[in-house]
């Protein structure tokens, strides 16, 4: 039976802060994608939390957004609820830090450098949340959150508040037990990290070190989703799609970086069509060339047909 009788419309139209019909493509790195049915944007944990479970009641497809990052969303838009998570609290407490979920990594990055605390400077090229970080196992330079990460709390449709330990969340490689296991549709309230106590200064230089090694590498200042592929074990996604030739590989608006073979950049107007179909030709050329099979970081979601 559809979601869509008019009890649950009028349950997601009385939601604190809720907009009908929200354009939510600028809310994206991408820039891409139609819009979502309702919107919200919601600090409190606990008013996500209601959100979160009415939906699960109802039967309402929902989605959670961070900064948007890692994501492709519809043309067609979004069906159901669309949450944008917003709690960016944090709190230092010695060589531990906890950070909500809305905060970006690069900010907590530099929260931990203000600190004088060593160990998170790889964050400062992961573009994302924290609760997206949590979601995928986010890193960057040979390092991943797993190694810092302490405990995550957050919610579980149907069950209650979770404080989730690194076992618990079952990382792999750009994965968890949130993305593809038990966990999957929770919402990650906060994280808290171990660090340890180092000088920030200096922090601070390697960070502007990585991050100049980053913009001379990477299309930063474009609007992209981050890395399209995962990396196959032993090789690099970007090094098989510029032996491929595919570097500069265009479908409309969206191009292949010429700076780096794993990113697809919207040149201005991509549509996800444009964006997917260049994701396939990458796929199937560098299978026909190399016989690897590449896997998507980014996710598409919304309504696709």
């Amino acid at each position: 039976m559809s979601w869509r009788k008019e009890s649950n419309l009028a349950w997601l139209r009385e939601l604190p802060g809720v907009r009908m019909g929200e354009p939510i493509a600028s809310r994206t790195s991408f820039g891409i994608g139609g819009p979502a049915e309702y919107f919200a944007e919601m600090a409190n944990p606990q008013s996500i939390e209601v959100a979160i479970e009415g939906s699960r009641l109802r039967g309402i497809p929902h989605l959670l957004l961070g900064a948007g990052t890692n994501l492709l969303i519809a043309d067609a838009g979004v069906e159901g609820l669309v949450i944008r998570v917003i709690n960016r609290d944090y709190e230092v407490d010695g060589t531990r830090i906890r950070a909500g979920a809305g905060l970006k990594m690069m900010r907590l990055a530099r929260i931990a450098a203000d600190a004088n605390l060593r160990g998170f400077e790889f964050a400062i090229g992961v573009p994302g949340t924290v609760g997206g970080a949590v979601y995928q196992n986010a890193g960057c330079w040979g390092h991943e959150l797993r190694e810092v990460l302490v405990a995550a709390r957050g919610f579980q449709p149907g069950a209650d508040r979770r404080t989730w330990s690194v076992d618990d969340l079952q990382f792999g490689y750009r994965t968890s037990a949130l993305r593809d296991g038990p966990l999957r549709g929770s919402l990650v309230i906060d994280a808290t990290i171990q660090l340890e106590r180092g000088d920030g200064e200096e922090a601070k230089r390697l960070m502007a070190k990585l991050t100049s090694e980053r913009n001379e590498t990477q299309p930063i200042k474009t609007k992209n989703c981050g890395s399209v592929f995962m990396n196959p074990p032993g090789d690099s996604a970007g090094r098989l799609i510029q032996a491929a030739g595919l570097k500069g590989a265009r479908e409309g608006a969206a191009v292949i970086s010429q700076l780096h073979g794993n990113f697809i950049v919207n040149e201005g107007g991509a549509t996800a069509v444009d964006v997917a179909a260049l994701i396939e030709r990458a796929r199937a050329t560098v299978m026909h060339r190399f016989g690897i099979e590449l896997e998507r970081e980014v996710e598409l979601v919304g309504k696709w047909e």
